[in-house]
C-alpha cells in the first residue's frame, strides 16, 4: 500500500466516526415561502396604501373629467349655433376648444407623471416595511430564510407561511380604526385616458335668395 493511501485511510475513518456527531450538532434548516401580492392585498397598511392611491385617481380623474366636459360643451356650443355664427365667432369658438384640447393633454400628461410618482413612493414605503416584518417573522420562527414566491419555480404548500406573515405584518403595523379600504386591496388604480374628438366645422351660412 502506498504512503499516499495509508494516510488518507485514518482521515476517512476519522470522518466515518465523527459523523453522527456532526450531523446531530447541524442545526435544521426552516424554510418559508410568501407570496408578496397576497400580502399587498390582504395587510392592513397594503389596503391604506390602495385606497390613498385610488383617492389620488379619483381627484385627479374628477379634473380631467371637468374639463373634458367643458370641451363637450363647446363643440355642442359650436354645432348648434354654427349656422348663425360669423366667420370670426366661428374661428373663435374652435381656437377656444383647441386650447381647452392643450389644456386637457396638459392635465393628463400632469396626472399621469404624479401617479407614477405616488406608486414608486407607496411602493417603496410597502417594501421597506415587507422586509421589516419579514426579519422579525423569520427571527421569531426560527426560519433560516423565507423566500419570494415569485422566485421559486416550485413549493410545497406545507412550506407557504403567506398567512402567518400577514399576521405578523399586521401586529408590527397597526393602523387606528383599521383600514380605510373595505376590501381587499386590488393593483393600483390607472386613469382613464380622456376622450378627443374634432369640433365640426361650422357650416355656411345660408344664401339669402332675393339676391342675385
Amino acid at each position: 500500500m502506498s504512503r499516499s493511501i495509508r494516510l488518507v485511510l485514518p482521515f476517512a475513518l476519522a470522518l466515518a466516526a465523527a459523523g453522527p456527531a456532526l450531523a446531530e450538532e447541524a442545526p435544521a434548516v426552516k424554510i418559508g415561502v410568501f407570496d408578496p401580492e397576497v400580502v399587498w392585498k390582504s395587510t392592513e397598511v397594503g389596503k391604506k396604501y390602495n385606497q390613498d392611491l385610488t383617492d389620488a385617481r379619483d381627484r385627479l380623474q374628477s379634473g380631467i373629467d371637468k374639463k373634458q366636459q367643458e370641451i363637450e360643451a363647446l363643440v355642442e356650443k359650436l354645432r348648434q349655433q354654427q349656422a348663425s355664427l360669423s366667420d370670426d365667432k366661428a374661428a373663435q369658438m374652435q381656437k377656444d376648444i383647441q386650447n381647452k384640447r392643450v389644456e386637457l393633454n396638459r392635465m393628463n400628461e400632469d396626472a399621469t407623471g404624479e401617479m407614477k410618482q405616488q406608486l414608486n413612493d407607496v411602493q417603496g414605503r410597502f417594501q421597506a416595511t415587507l422586509v421589516d416584518a419579514l426579519e422579525a417573522f423569520g427571527k421569531e420562527k426560527n426560519f433560516t430564510m423565507v423566500l419570494n414566491k415569485a422566485v421559486v419555480d416550485y413549493s410545497s404548500t406545507s412550506v407557504d407561511v403567506t398567512q402567518a406573515l400577514i399576521a405578523k405584518f399586521n401586529e408590527l403595523n397597526k393602523i387606528p380604526g383599521g383600514s380605510a379600504s373595505k376590501g381587499p386591496a386590488t393593483k393600483p388604480p390607472a386613469l382613464k385616458p380622456a376622450a378627443t374628438k374634432t369640433p365640426d366645422k361650422p357650416k355656411e351660412p345660408p344664401k339669402d335668395s332675393s339676391k342675385p
